[in-house]
């Protein structure tokens, strides 16, 4: 076959129609892929560099998955958390209710409560800054031990300073009683559990417990001292123990004195109990005073040998109006209540009932005087009702005194030099083997006793003094035996209402354990994909491709036995408020994990963030090397398309003249 011939022109026309059919071809794939690069072929460099980056990028985006899981599984055990503490709330109110609502707050409760001038103590190293630094309210939270004081000394108030107890600014019952609390040891003399020595100072809802070993010299719980030195002691719980051994010295001990001017007023409900050698109940001595006031519910307890309850020497002491005063003296040669070189002052309504055991109930001694306005009641089987020791005594009845007296031997022992005073109208019940008469003096009775002394007793008191039996009137012994009644009835009633709050913390109790069971089930079900935070589960978070930058997040375990959390068992307050204690506890931990977790979300988040950036970033490094500009290679499909058509219309002008040619024949 012969080759065929085309002319110049035609050829080229021809060879340009070929080269825009290959633009037209590359353009048409530019513009149906959106790339100017597809293959290595069209760039090497550019495609090679954007596979690249778009290779990281696909990396970089699955690592983006696993940080979006990983938060996810924080946020899993931050909602337990956060649940977990409402939990907690529930489970404290539950526990809240026990003992009818009464418990004791938090340490920040009684913080706001005592103000920046105040300060709420719960150690011996506390206790003293607050003292020495001036705070005018300082608030006893928990039970404080200040060891041996030795050398250090006790503590010592500064003017117009408050040292109270949590029940000072509300009723916790007994658990608050016991909760605020001093304690003390000594086994040197001269050493006091508390010194007040300035003004105006309040000790108020406290217990006190001091135990001093030496075998001489005086110490004392509470000691106040110097003139014009001003002390309220309200709501106190003493307990002061002393050495037992006798030396024959005259040194005292007491639960509380009173020294050199001072003036004490007692308030509230007082519970002294001493033992030891010469312990007192309450000691006023050296111009001193003592006020038990109108509010005051007083009992004292002293056991040691010489043990005197009240004791007033060189001093005076008043039981004011409505003044309660319950005396026990078990110790040998102990006194119920004591005056020497003293006044004793005894306000009409007031009671005081005095026990005795192998002791005398009332004694004066040396230029001293005792009023008698109130209801005394004295049982002494041993010893004398009344008795004086030496001369210038004055015993003075008033027409309102009551007298119930229970006595082996006399009801009046008044030795010489000394006068007793009964005036019309007094009261006197005497009791002895069981036998009760009860007689109203019909007219003043007046004593000197200069030249002999005067014993009255149950089988003289009708000759010695004109008296008239009566049962009209209610004698002391009524009253003290009514308040007997009483108390016996308060028992039962504490006791019903005590079965009864048991019965409360049953139920109670009951529902605090459910809700213990149901905080476990919440921490078990705080988990995602398998992963549990708050069981101490590990999470390890990859932030790039090679592994070379990763977080490990590291669980903990909240479940209730790890955190402190028990099932209650609640007999007494005490239980209760260690259950509240153990859900504060609690609470911190819970927070505390809630912290660390929430540095660990906001780590990976910012990663995230970060990451998913970098993706963007990779991507549209990849897309500028290799994504074609649509408008361009829509431009070049119109040029190519024109350049096409006036090659082709050039093609056909070209082969006019062999057509020429071809008409010829």
């Amino acid at each position: 076959m012969s080759e065929i011939s085309l002319t110049a022109s035609m050829r080229s026309n021809l060879l340009s129609l070929q080269q825009i059919s290959k633009l037209q071809d590359s353009t048409q794939l530019r513009l149906s892929t959106g790339l100017k690069v597809n293959s290595a072929i069209d760039n090497p460099s550019s495609y090679y560099t954007a596979s690249s980056l778009t290779n990281r990028a696909e990396d970089l985006s699955a690592l983006l998955d696993s940080m979006g899981q990983s938060v996810q599984t924080i946020k899993a055990a931050t909602e337990g958390i956060e649940k977990a503490e409402d939990l907690l709330s529930q489970m404290k109110a539950i526990a809240e209710q026990v003992n009818t609502g009464v418990y004791l707050p938090e340490k920040s409760y009684f913080e706001k409560l005592v103000g920046a001038n105040g300060a709420v103590v719960s150690t011996a190293e506390e206790l003293r800054a607050a003292i020495d630094s001036g705070k005018e309210e300082i608030c006893v939270y928990g039970k404080i031990d200040l060891g041996d004081i030795s050398t250090t000394g006790g503590i010592s108030l500064q003017e117009n300073q408050k040292l109270v107890g949590v029940n000072y600014y509300g009723n916790f019952g007994t658990e608050g009683e016991e909760f605020s609390s001093i304690s003390a040891t000594s086994a040197v003399a001269d050493r006091n559990l508390i010194d007040i020595t300035k003004s105006d100072c309040l000790v108020s809802d406290l217990n006190l417990s001091y135990e001093n070993n030496a075998e001489s010299g005086s110490s004392y719980a509470i000691n106040a001292q110097g003139n014009n030195v001003l002390a309220t002691l309200k709501n106190l719980k003493i307990q002061a123990a002393f050495s037992d051994i006798n030396k024959g010295g005259l040194d005292h001990r007491a639960a509380i004195t009173s020294y050199q001017g001072a003036q004490i007023n007692i308030e509230g409900n007082i519970n002294l109990q001493t033992s030891g050698y010469r312990g007192y109940g309450i000691y006023t001595q050296n111009k001193a005073i003592t006020n038990i006031s109108e509010t005051a519910f007083v009992n004292i307890q002293t056991f040691g040998y010489k043990g005197f309850s009240i004791y007033t020497n060189g001093a005076e002491c008043n039981i004011l109006s409505n003044a309660r005063i319950n005396i026990l003296t078990e110790g040998s040669q102990g006194y119920g209540l004591a005056i020497k070189l003293a006044n004793c002052n005894i306000a009409e309504n007031s009671t005081v009932n005095i026990v005795t055991h192998n002791a005398e109930s009332i004694m004066a001694d040396i230029s001293s005087t005792l009023n008698l306005a109130g209801n005394l009641n004295i049982e002494c089987l041993s010893a004398t009702g009344i008795d004086t020791m030496s001369s210038e005594i004055k015993i003075n009845i008033n027409s309102c005194a009551q007298l119930y007296i229970n006595s082996a031997n006399s009801i009046f022992n008044i030795t010489t030099l000394n006068t007793l005073d009964i005036a019309q109208g007094a009261k006197i019940t005497i009791e002895k083997n069981g036998q009760a008469k009860w007689y109203e003096v019909k007219e003043n009775y007046h004593a000197d006793t200069s030249t002999a002394a005067i014993n009255i007793n149950a089988s003289n008191i009708e000759t010695t003094l004109n008296v008239a039996e009566t049962n009209s009137w209610k004698t002391a012994g009524d009253i003290i035996a009514k308040e007997q009644q009483k108390q016996k009835q308060e028992k039962v009633a504490q006791a019903e209402k005590e079965a009864e709050e048991q019965a409360n913390r049953e139920v109670y109790q009951k529902q605090y354990n459910n809700a213990l069971l149901q905080y476990d089930s919440l921490i078990k079900d705080s988990s995602y994909k398998g992963v549990n935070l708050l069981q101490a589960d590990d999470l390890k978070v990859i932030f790039n491709e090679n592994r070379s930058a990763t977080l490990d997040v590291t669980g903990v375990d909240l479940s209730s036995d790890k955190i402190g959390l028990l099932s209650a068992d609640w007999l007494t307050a005490e239980d209760v408020q260690k259950t509240l204690d153990q859900i504060t506890n609690a609470k911190n931990t819970l927070r505390s994990a809630a912290t660390k977790l929430g540095n660990y979300y906001s780590i990976i988040t910012e990663r995230e963030t970060f990451t998913d950036n970098l993706i963007n970033v990779l991507e549209e490094g990849a897309d500028k090397l290799t994504l074609a500009d649509m408008n361009e290679e829509s431009a070049n499909m119109l040029s190519l398309q024109t350049r096409q058509q006036l090659a082709i219309n050039s093609l056909s002008l070209a082969s006019q003249a062999s057509q020429a040619v071809l008409r010829l024949f």
